[in-house]
């Protein structure tokens, strides 16, 4: 990516007194190479975008800062960095793909540092590390990639601790790495690296690691920043980036663990870290890693031929049929690694039948015109190794059987889980064993069964009589051999003798089985119990017979004799060896024959007697003292009578006696009105009847009529009183004329002071006053003698003067009177 030109103006003026960050570095890693005594041949491989990185960061670059660090507690060592002169550069040209027509427009130059260092034996190694900043800002795999710098390291081991004691040389791979690659083309890249020491190599991605920042982009610990101390941190994947999928692809991108091998077919354009490691073992010991951060640039292509095929690592068997993923081809040449002429083919997906095990390079040519694109891979031929089961066999009940491998394998599985090269099974079914040899799976199969069969006997039985009698028992079916206790060897016996009878048998697959019939034989067994009817509550003895015999009886009893008290039905089961008979009974009692009757209630007092005239009853007890057929009752509470019935059975009733007093009743005294009053008469509340003279049956009666009133009332216990009133009737007992003064002085002085003050005149049923001034406005109105006008209208006083009357009533004789008027208020 090229800077804007007023961007690269400002970089161009700061270089002169600081390092620059820039975008060029893509990649990198560093190797050592032992070479004799303490010293070690250090080696910085440097990748550089040639077509966008930063040109004076490029220059700036011609030195390169190693530093070299404690391996135990990550602390810089006296003399370092040391600055170390570049070599090259080398452009990497190599297309890893062929026939191809259109290519991204990448430029990428390989530079080398190499130097020598004196590294004595050191408790925990060495840790070289290279630190620059920064990445590519249009990184597609990596948060903020513009402030993310590139730190290649590697450690050099103490070889003291080492397997062998030898001082180790690093792993190196082969080929420079590929300097693009194309959107939705197969790559497969070879990966691969070498060892001096021949140790064994394993291949796996890593999270490449941050070194440095923008300020400081060069550190060499001389001002211009300070490299960082291990452990080292990771750089920052973005979204659902990781080590494992750092790149978009499908299929995936792959590495071969064994050989390096890099496959991967990107589907996305862009820019992308990825980090390639290689492990060295020694013995099973991993001792090294070296490890390469990468940067792939991967864009749009057009490429007419691209050879390809897919093959599993192991072979299993001799004969295999290739699958051929090509694109583009017109046809193909085969050669499938056979010495000779025979092991070639030009078929699109050829099948080859290999001779014997081995490891075989197979190559593919794929054609187009004058265009044409190779592949080759290393495939390993595994012979077949099938594992051979017994035969599918038979087993008893109860036994089992050991399935054993009759091949050694790298693996096994059992169809039950196991991964034993033996099981030792017991239930019936199919099993299969896979064996596993080289990534082959191998599988046989045996089914197993299970003999089930078992002897039965049938004819088992009870006689419970004394008769001679005979029997037959019948053995299962079918079997190989029957061997009965009479002696008998058949599956069928007659019997006639009570006992116990056994047979053991052999199935046709040699299992034993065994069973045994019981026949009995016992006297029969007789039960008869009959129904009872006793006096209630008491206590009945029933007998069961039958000695030497089981008895169980409903309510739980063992014994012979069972007492109960309580009705209902009851049995009971009677055993004699297994020879049982059953029978029931039922309990009831006499039923009651006296009753004293309902409750007595009484009114005031109490004075009667109880009598019991029925001759079937005796010895009656009254309240616990009093014999006698007759009982004198005199006062209230509970009448309690116990006595024999005609069944000589007891029995007891009893009956409460009650108490009321009458009714309070008070019609009043005599009395004398006038003609035109009518007394009211009322009766006490909550009555439950009222008679009067006259049969009415209210409770309240007006006397319009002189003469007696009684009335007679009934409560609700029923308990009654009476009373009676004499209502005399007088026209002259009181005036029938009113007064009405001419004037009143309402001045609070407790004479005249009301109007008109008629309160001890005895007016009838009707006495209506109305009070007016002079101009015709009423002022006051009241219908009693007791109610009267204080001189106020609306709580003021009213002016003196002259006030109109108007009055009418019933005189005590009965009469109707009115009469009008005036009068004055004085004050």
């Amino acid at each position: 990516m090229q800077l804007p030109k007023i961007f690269s103006l400002a970089v161009a003026l700061l270089v002169k007194v600081c390092s620059v960050f820039g975008t060029h570095v893509v990649g990198g890693e560093i190797t050592y190479q032992y070479i004799s005594g303490n010293n070690y041949k250090i080696r910085l491989d440097l990748y550089i975008d040639c077509l966008n990185g930063n040109p004076q960061a490029i220059a700036q670059d011609a030195t390169a800062f190693i530093g070299v660090f404690d391996g135990v507690n990550g602390n810089i060592l006296n003399g370092y960095p040391v600055e170390i002169p570049r070599s090259g550069p080398q452009k990497v040209v190599k297309l890893n793909y062929n026939c191809i027509k259109t290519y991204p427009n990448a430029c990428v130059n390989h530079y080398w540092y190499e130097t020598t260092l004196n590294l004595p034996a050191r408790t925990g190694g060495y840790i070289l590390s290279f630190q620059r900043c920064c990445r590519n800002n249009s990184i597609t795999n990596l948060v903020n990639p513009q402030s993310t710098g590139a730190n290649y390291w590697t450690k050099i081991p103490d070889s003291r601790t080492l397997p062998d004691k030898k001082p180790n040389s690093s792993a190196v791979f082969k080929e420079l790495p590929a300097n693009f690659l194309c959107t939705n083309y197969e790559l497969k890249f070879d990966h691969g690296a070498k060892d001096a020491d021949g140790d064994s190599l394993a291949y796996d991605f890593f999270q490449p690691f941050d070194g440095a920042g923008q300020n400081q982009p060069r550190p060499d610990n001389k001002g211009n920043g300070t490299l960082a101390n291990p452990p080292f941190a990771n750089v920052v994947y973005s979204g659902s980036y990781n080590a494992q999928i750092p790149i978009d692809g499908n299929p995936i991108l792959k590495i071969d663990a064994e050989t390096g091998l890099l496959t991967l077919t990107p589907t996305k354009s862009g820019q992308f870290v990825v980090g390639i490691r290689v492990r060295e073992y020694r013995k099973g010991v991993l001792i090294s890693e070296t490890k390469r951060d990468y940067q792939f640039n991967v864009d749009l292509c057009v490429i007419d031929v691209v050879a390809s095929y897919y093959a599993p690592k192991f072979i299993c068997g001799f004969t295999y049929k290739f699958d051929n993923k090509s694109t583009g081809a017109t046809r193909y040449h085969w050669d499938f690694g056979l010495p000779g002429n025979a092991d070639t083919s030009n078929q699109t997906y050829p099948t080859v039948t290999y001779p014997g095990p081995g490891k075989y390079r197979v190559s593919l040519i794929a054609y187009k015109n004058n265009c044409l694109d190779s592949f080759a891979n290393w495939v390993t031929v595994v012979s077949p190794n099938v594992p051979k089961l017994p035969a599918d066999s038979t087993i008893c009940t109860g036994r089992s059987i050991k399935y054993s491998s009759s091949v050694i394998g790298d693996s096994y599985l059992w169809s039950n889980g196991s991964s034993f090269n033996s099981i030792t099974v017991n239930k019936p079914g199919t099993y299969w064993l896979q064996v596993t040899i080289s990534t082959c799976a191998w599988r046989d199969t045996v089914k197993l069964n299970v003999d089930t069969s078992r002897v039965w006997i049938a004819g088992d039985t009870t006689f419970c009589s004394d008769a001679v009698f005979s029997r037959k028992l019948t053995a299962t079916q079918g079997m190989a051999l029957y061997a009965w206790n009479t002696g008998n060897t058949t599956n069928q016996i007659t019997v006639s003798s009570a006992g116990k009878y056994f047979v053991s048998v052999l199935t046709k697959y040699g299992c034993a089985s065994s069973d045994s019939a019981l026949i009995q034989r016992f006297s029969p067994v007789v039960v008869s119990l009959l129904d009872t009817v006793v006096c209630p509550n008491a206590l009945v003895t029933v007998n069961a017979l039958n000695k030497d015999a089981r008895k169980l009886w409903s309510n739980g009893d063992t014994n012979s004799i069972t007492k109960v008290v309580n009705t209902g039905n009851y049995w009971v089961k009677v055993t004699r060896g297994t020879c049982s008979s059953y029978d029931t009974f039922n309990l009831s009692n006499f039923g009651y024959e006296f009753e004293l009757g309902q409750g007595l209630r009484f009114c005031s007092t109490i004075d009667t007697s109880l009598n019991i005239i029925d001759t079937r009853f005796s010895q009656i007890v009254w309240n616990k003292e009093i014999n006698g057929r007759t009982y004198n009752l005199k006062k209230e509470g509970k009448v309690i009578v116990s006595l024999i019935n005609s069944h000589n059975c007891p029995e007891l009733d009893s009956i409460n006696v009650l108490l009321f007093p009458n009714p309070s009743l008070d019609l009043g005294s005599d009395t004398t009105v006038c003609l035109s009053i009518n007394p009211m008469l009322t009766a006490p509340a909550g009555m439950r009847s009222y008679l009067w003279q006259d049969k009415t049956t209210e409770r309240v009666k007006v006397a319009v009529e002189k003469g007696l009133y009684w009335v007679e009332v009934t409560d609700m216990e029923g308990c009654r009183s009476k009373d009676s009133v004499m209502i005399l009737k007088d026209p002259t007992l009181f005036p029938s004329i009113v007064y009405m003064p001419n004037a009143f002085t309402p001045d609070g002085n407790g004479r005249n002071d009301l109007y008109p003050s008629n309160k001890y005149v005895n007016i009838g049923s009707l006495y209506k006053v109305k009070l007016y001034n002079r101009w015709g406005e009423k002022i006051a109105d009241f219908d009693s003698p007791d109610i009267n006008w204080d001189g106020k209208i609306g709580g003021i006083e009213a002016q003196e003067g002259v006030y109109v009357y108007r009055v009418s009533w019933i005189g005590c004789d009965n009469e109707f009177y009115s009469m009008s008027g005036s009068f004055h208020l004085l004050r």
